[in-house]
């Protein structure tokens, strides 16, 4: 195959190519969205002009449509372009390959365990003192967050493990890991700073400022995973687990199987020693992964013995 690169992108024009194409793939896919929600929906509902309606079920349906637009244009859509014009194997390019079914198994139980520790990070990082305009965007963003995600029913949720959970596992993974860490590690000559830069970007880029730290902490899990497996599937499958915890979670404290209140367990205020304990864990389990990429360094995750495409 004709690559329209002659030969790979060097790491600043890589970055600064998948930066354009995110903000090209955003307002692109946004306007698309809204389009596709004023057909299906109506102007009312939709809210072509002011955004949806999230006071009712047809608003609220309209905003997730629009955000897996969104998740797709900004992450997505950047990634695969890159990769299809840079590589004959776009998806290997990206990462995509196989993972030993031990590294899979590590990385979920590695993500459950590490859940009442990012809640505890969570409630610290909400302490410091932040302008009342950030403050007012949070809370925006978290009663909107719960508007869609709190249901009964089990159709909405099904809707909500895509749009939540599964989109953005695949797109962020791909362009963040995929490419972004990729670029950094090879301009900087170094993995840890390649992994802190890239998941100070996803970080920042969800303009959520009092779970800044602790997301920050969850991109530098997601990268060392890959780093660890050389699978993008690692990452991808942590973060699906990550937010599709927070989906089901939500889903039975709508059916009023469980309290509110376990959405927070791990925090300063509802079991902190749990997220002590979860911390201290998560740290040991990544303690053991790094010993033995020391002991092997050519060993690409655990024994493959048996393989996940």
């Amino acid at each position: 195959m004709n690559h329209f690169f002659q030969k790979e992108l060097s790491p600043v024009k890589g970055i600064i190519l998948s930066m354009l194409l995110a903000l090209a793939g955003f307002f692109v896919f946004i306007a698309l969205g809204t389009l596709i929600n004023a057909i299906v929906f109506g102007g009312i509902a939709s809210g072509v002009i002011s955004g949806p309606d999230t006071s009712t079920p047809e608003g609220l349906m309209a905003l997730r449509v629009l955000q897996t637009f969104q998740t797709f244009g900004l992450f997505m859509f950047p990634a695969l372009v890159v990769a299809f014009f840079s590589s004959s194997s776009p998806l290997q390019y990206l990462g995509v390959k196989c993972i030993s079914k031990h590294f899979a198994i590590y990385s979920i139980v590695l993500m459950i365990i590490f859940i009442p520790g990012v809640n505890l990070i969570a409630s610290l990082n909400a302490q410091i003192p932040l302008p009342e305009w950030m403050l007012e965007m949070e809370q925006a963003a978290a009663r909107i967050t719960k508007q869609i995600l709190i249901t009964d029913n089990v159709g909405v949720m099904g809707i909500n493990l895509f749009v939540v959970a599964i989109m953005p596992a695949l797109a962020e993974e791909l362009f963040f890991r995929g490419l972004i860490q990729k670029y950094l590690i090879k301009w900087t000559g170094n993995a840890f700073w390649g992994i802190v830069v890239a998941a100070t970007i996803f970080s920042a880029i969800h303009m959520q400022f009092q779970g800044f730290i602790p997301r920050l902490l969850l991109g530098m899990l997601f990268g060392y995973l890959y780093f660890w497996s050389g699978s993008l599937w690692a990452p991808i499958v942590a973060h699906l687990v990550n937010n599709g915890l927070a989906v089901m979670v939500y889903f039975l404290i709508g059916r009023g199987v469980i309290p509110p209140q376990l959405d927070t367990f791990g925090n300063i205020s509802d079991m902190w020693q749990a997220g002590v304990f979860s911390l201290a864990i998560t740290g040991l389990m990544l303690w053991v992964v790094w010993r033995e990429r020391v002991r092997h360094p050519n060993q690409s995750g655990f024994a493959p013995t048996s393989e996940v495409p």
